[in-house]
């Protein structure tokens, strides 16, 4: 391990950065100017942010008239918090010590001031200070203007649109078997697709989710005609750009040389053609590139017209693999070294060495030649005119099946919420009513907007003027955008800062300031990434320029960043071997490399660990898969090492959630074999493998169920093995008698209970993951019937939840630790190419013209070996060029990430001649920091036994354990049974958790009361599940005669159970009786009934502890946490419920503010714990 640098003090530069930091951060809070703010990682945008909305405050007549935006709830949540917090500390007089506090306190007392004066009662009334999502703002429009947004109704927001997009496709295609229009051209468009009906379904589906991009495009034709002035503007641009690098001297001593290249490659096409071709009049070949400049006399400018003659200065000039040609030699083949272009060869070489020393220039030459022709042929006119059909068609079928369900998409609320704007010239009703009401707009993480953001965003400010009082107020940081994959654009950024938005051309601001990192990782950031990024802007190809920042916190001993090199000898490619990095010559890495990286970095994080016991480590990853091996890894620690692996482990690969899937499908399908076998295996039963081969080995065409129930080849187990089927035959045999009683999902749960499936978790996040396919067996009841094919598509759209033992460890994406920051960072796998993008139906790009209008460049996939460029291939390089770029800014965002130390690991080959090695991939994170970490990699290298073999040289440094020798041991109960507080016919929704699940009223309650207790929960979960509407009151005495069993199966005589059950339907209809139980039970944001968290080992519990909250949503911007209880004596137990309460306000990490409460069942009345009031329900 080598430190990348030596830590270097505050140089007078950086000094200088943070005058001017503070010097541009106290201009940015003048509440009449409008900014666009760049802020570098750490640099303190949010505290920033209340700080304007707090000056905004004091000026504003309403504070309903100042609006803030961002993209996600946790961060909306997080500036609201920190508004209110600012308030609350503006009503003390004591400032804080820390000047930036001081200023934010001063901003707090003069909006309080405001406040007082106007009577708004912010504090009282928090919900008045707009704070939310542009995702919020959109449906919010959209229910205010419900005839022109034609929603009409308020929908709901799709747990996961994927599902309606598929539909919608599969909809689509289904018409090709039918008589309608749309069969034929179903067709034509299946014909170019090699009627691959699967890859077309995909491509409609995609598409479906940036319909807000193609939807608008109206009349073909019309599209067409703007497309091809789009892309006549495009190229006009282009070659304008490289004219500017060619001065006209440096054209005038290349023409000559020029004319002659373009003569010769005349003469020897003439050459080529055959005296036969001549006497058949046979269509001419297309002239080479180079026949342009054959006529070349008056320096070019840079418009489509020379678009040929550009086209051959780039073949003159570069090499097939687009490189500046040798300015050593005349290039060969161009007929330079006859006698009579020697004389050209001196201005030739002098242009070619110039061009050597501009890199811009040379790639912008590169470019010309991807140009496609500034014309939409006839034939892809006809190809996009059917696809543009076809997809509109499976808009509406789309838009019919939102209809249905009652639920759309993000996209649908963003488009009809421009709907209800209307046009900026021809607003509605609604945009002039915000025009009056909304005067300040602030907007945080600038840098992720989408053009259809923006476009709502123009919409909503349309009309304002500099100096009319309204204000926008922009900040981001465009080195830190890396989410095109949600169609986030940087270049709307630079594209906002250049030019402005509307009327109103924002001032810009820059921070410098680094709050986070220590100053010898900030030094390393500022002297590698102007290298990675570059020192200009570029919207079009999302290119952003490097801006540094300097260190605020004090230097710490050990900070910097590591290299931890690694060198694997290839191997062999086998037929179908997976490859770590395959390679155009057949040639992997050595598989066992993520094994030995992975080991590499545990040692890492147990080394940090014990370094710093408190400190927190992340390993961040560019996809989930990366980090497949790690977790592994991590497993099978001999010693434990607890960690949290954020949506990377997928829920299905969960051995809890294999277990439950193997009793659901076993219970519906008695002969499926393997499942019933897995069955048995299963911790629950644990069936030795002895056992089970001598009751299912001689019997094949028997189930294993029939083979169960036979008691002579029972008799033939073992001891053990006959104890442990008769626990699980006895419980399946009620679960069975009982099938179809319930919905498959109580089912299955009960049955999972019984069979002690509580018992064999490990850690509270096995019960969440296994609560999570529970749900998904819910999602998947369809009429009382499960259906089995959706399961694994549900399932494989979620991710395990994280272990909150390990906090201190986390493991995720680079996008995942966006906003995060973390003592320790670790880069591992930094020579992994990403995937290779897909070729989507459909290709467009927008074009400003020389109005700042917007106009849409359109290309379909042409067929392979069309002549010459095309659109399409242009517009894809153009996709592959942005994510590149956006590469550049993902590094950035995982390194800028860590507090105090940074290890970067990365393997690469050895290459020949000896003791060099090869590049990485070009498209790697690693490839981007090659120029600075290649000497690193050689020192690590060379370092090893030059005596030693390739492999033994590669290998010697991290010897891979014998993870083939690992023999996994069968996990399972020690004595099964029923466990005591279930038996088959108690089946509440989970187990019950240590301390916190008995009402700590009762420390040892009567059988009778911990009963009712528990099947009140139980009802109310159901009720909330399944809505009021499903449970009038009247229902209630139905319910009688089941709940009678159910509590004599809890040990009650019969005269008891029927009391019980009295009882229990009392407190349900109290429940349902009261506005304030039907309010709780009503449809809330982000809802869950009996809902389970982890939380870590504290000093008084050696294990982690599970809580179940019994009720809890969002409601006006605030969380609510509610405990039932169905005791009649509160009094005395009430401070013992407020501690209870109080564990579980720490367990909620959103940023809202909380409001604890009780419910009291038998009088159906809400109790608030804290000061705020319950709401009007």
């Amino acid at each position: 391990m080598s430190p990348a640098h030596d830590p270097v003090a505050a140089s007078p530069l950086a000094a200088d950065l943070l005058a001017q930091d503070e010097r541009q951060r106290e201009q940015a809070l003048d509440p009449t100017r409008s900014f666009i703010i760049q802020a570098p990682a750490g640099a303190g945008k949010t505290e920033l942010l209340t700080q304007r909305f707090l000056a905004l405050l004091e000026k504003v007549q309403e504070p309903e008239q100042i609006e803030a935006l961002t993209f996600t709830n946790k961060a909306a949540a997080e500036m609201r918090q920190r508004i209110v917090a600012a308030l609350q500390q503006g009503q003390h007089n004591q400032p804080p010590p820390e000047p930036h506090k001081r200023r934010t306190w001063q901003l707090a007392r003069q909006a309080l001031e405001r406040d007082r004066r106007l009577g708004w009662g912010l504090l009282e009334q928090p919900a008045r200070l707009q704070v939310g999502t542009l995702d919020a703002l959109c449906a919010r429009l959209a229910r205010q203007m419900p005839l022109l947004s034609r929603f009409g109704g308020q929908p709901r927001v799709a747990d996961d649109p994927g599902l309606h997009h598929q539909r919608a496709a599969a909809h689509t295609l289904a018409l090709l078997d039918g008589e309608q229009p749309q069969a034929a051209l179903l067709e034509r468009v299946l014909a170019r697709f090699d009627n691959e009906h699967a890859r077309l379904r995909l491509q409609l589906q995609a598409m479906l989710a940036r319909r807000d991009a193609w939807l608008a495009l109206g009349d073909a034709a019309l599209a067409f005609d703007a497309a091809e002035a789009a892309l006549r503007d495009l190229i006009d641009d282009e070659l304008r750009s490289l004219a500017q690098h060619l001065p006209r001297a440096w054209q005038l001593a290349l023409m000559a040389p020029a004319r002659y290249a373009g003569a010769q490659a005349l003469a020897q096409a003439d050459r080529a053609s055959t005296p036969a071709e001549h006497a058949a009049a046979a269509p001419a070949a297309p002239a080479p590139p180079l026949a342009a400049l054959s006529d070349w006399h008056t320096p070019l400018q840079g418009c489509c017209a020379e678009l040929p003659l550009w086209r051959g200065l780039a073949e003159l000039l570069l090499t097939q693999e687009a490189k500046v040609r040798s300015a050593s030699r005349a290039p060969s083949g161009l007929g330079f070294t006859l006698a009579e272009g020697k004389a050209l060869t001196a201005p030739l070489l002098a242009a070619l060495q110039a061009l050597h020393a501009d890199p811009a220039a040379a790639a912008a030459l590169a470019r010309v030649r991807r140009l496609p022709e500034p014309h939409i042929a006839a034939a892809e006119r006809e190809q996009i005119a059917d696809l543009l059909e076809l997809l509109k068609c499976a808009a509406a079928h789309l838009w019919l099946l939102f209809g249905q369900a009652g639920e759309v998409d993000f996209v649908a609320i963003a488009l009809q919420a421009l709907q209800a704007l209307g046009e900026s010239e021809a607003p509605s009703e609604l945009q002039l009513q915000l025009d009056h009401r909304v005067a300040h707009l602030l907007i945080d993480e600038f840098q992720d907007t989408s053009p259809l953001q923006l476009e709502l965003l123009r919409r909503l400010s349309a009309g304002w003027q500099a100096g009319d009082g309204r204000t926008l107020f922009l900040v981001g940081d465009p080195m830190q955008s890396i989410y095109r994959f949600r169609r986030a654009e940087v270049g709307l950024f630079l594209q906002v800062r250049a030019q402005g938005l509307g009327a109103l051309a924002p001032e810009p601001l820059q921070l410098y300031r680094n709050n986070r990192s220590l100053p010898p990782l900030v030094d390393w950031v500022n002297r590698h990434f102007v290298h990675v990024f570059g020192a200009l802007d570029d919207p079009r190809r999302g290119a952003v320029a490097f801006a540094p920042a300097s260190p605020t916190r004090p230097d710490g001993a050990g900070a910097g960043v590591f290299w931890h090199p690694q060198i694997e000898h290839p191997t062999q490619a086998e037929p179908g071997l997976d490859a770590l990095e395959p390679e155009a010559n057949g040639e992997e890495i050595d598989p066992d490399s993520a094994v030995r990286e992975a080991q590499q970095v545990v040692h890492l994080i147990r080394q940090r660990l014990q370094a710093h016991p408190s400190g927190t480590v992340a390993v961040l990853v560019r996809a989930r898969k990366h980090l497949e091996a790690l977790v592994q890894a991590l497993r099978l620690q001999a010693s434990p090492l607890p960690f949290q692996a954020v949506e990377v482990e997928a829920l299905a690969q969960r051995q809890p959630v294999q277990d439950l899937l193997t009793l659901t499908r076993a219970l519906h399908h008695l002969a499926d074999r393997v499942h019933w076998l897995a069955l048995l295996r299963a911790p629950w039963c644990g069936l030795l493998l002895a056992d089970l081969h001598r009751l299912v080995a001689d019997a094949p065409q028997q189930t294993v169920w029939e083979l169960i129930n036979q008691p002579e080849r029972c008799a033939g187990l073992s001891v053990d093995g006959q104890q442990r089927l008769a626990h699980l035959r006895e419980v399946l045999t009620l679960a069975l008698a009982h099938q179809g009683q319930q919905r498959p999902r109580r089912w299955v749960e009960g049955v999972w209970q019984a069979l002690g499936g509580p018992q064999c978790l490990a850690s509270p996040s096995d019960l969440a993951d296994v609560r999570a396919a529970l749900e998904v067996l819910d999602r998947c009841t369809r009429h009382g019937q499960l259906e089995l094919d959706r399961i694994a598509a549900e399932l494989s759209r979620l991710y395990a939840a994280a272990d909150p033992a390990g906090a201190q460890v986390q493991l995720m994406t680079i996008h995942k630790s966006k906003g995060l920051e973390f003592d320790t960072v670790i880069l591992p796998g930094l020579q992994r190419p990403p995937r290779a993008p897909e070729r989507n139906l459909l290709l467009w790009d927008e074009v400003l013209d020389d109005h700042g209008h917007e106009r849409l460049l359109l290309a379909a996939d042409a067929a392979a070996g069309a002549d010459g460029p095309t659109l399409y291939d242009y517009l894809l390089d153009l996709e592959r060029t942005r994510a590149r770029n956006e590469a550049r800014r993902l590094l950035y965002v995982a390194t800028t990430r860590a507090r105090s130390q940074l290890h970067l690991l990365g393997c690469v080959r050895p290459a020949s001649p000896a003791d060099t090695l090869r590049a990485p991939h070009k498209d790697s994170l690693l490839a981007l920091l090659w120029p600075q970490a290649e000497a690193e990699f050689l020192r690590h290298w060379q370092s090893v036994a030059p005596a030693a073999s390739p492999a033994a040289r590669a290998n010697a440094a991290d010897p891979v354990p014998p993870l083939a020798d690992f023999v996994p041991q069968l996990q399972r109960l020690r004595q099964p049974g029923w466990p005591a507080a279930w038996s088959p016919h108690a089946m509440p929704s989970t187990a019950p958790a240590p301390a916190d699940s008995a009402p700590p009223a009762d420390a040892a309650p009567p059988a009778a009361a911990a009963a009712v207790g528990t099947l009140v929960h139980r009802y109310l979960e159901l009720i909330a599940h399944d809505g009021l509407d499903a449970w009038p009151v009247t229902r209630l005495p139905a319910l009688h005669a089941a709940m009678q069993p159910w509590l004599r199966g809890q040990g009650l005589a019969e005269a008891q159970a029927s009391a019980a059950a009295a009882e229990v339907q009392q407190h349900l209809h109290n429940t349902l009786s009261s506005a304030d139980g039907r309010w709780l039970l009503a449809p809330h944001p982000h809802a869950a009934s009996e809902c389970a968290i982890g939380s870590a080992p504290t000093e008084a519990t050696s294990s982690p502890t599970l809580h179940l909250i019994d009720r809890t949503f969002v409601h006006e911007g605030t969380r609510w946490i509610i405990d039932y209880k169905t005791t009649a004596h509160e009094s005395a137990a009430l401070p013992l419920w407020q501690a209870q309460l109080q564990r579980y306000r720490a367990l909620f990490d959103d940023g809202l503010p909380v409001q604890l409460a009780l419910f009291l069942t038998h009088s159906g009345r809400l109790l608030p714990l804290a000061d705020a009031k319950p709401p009007t329900p």
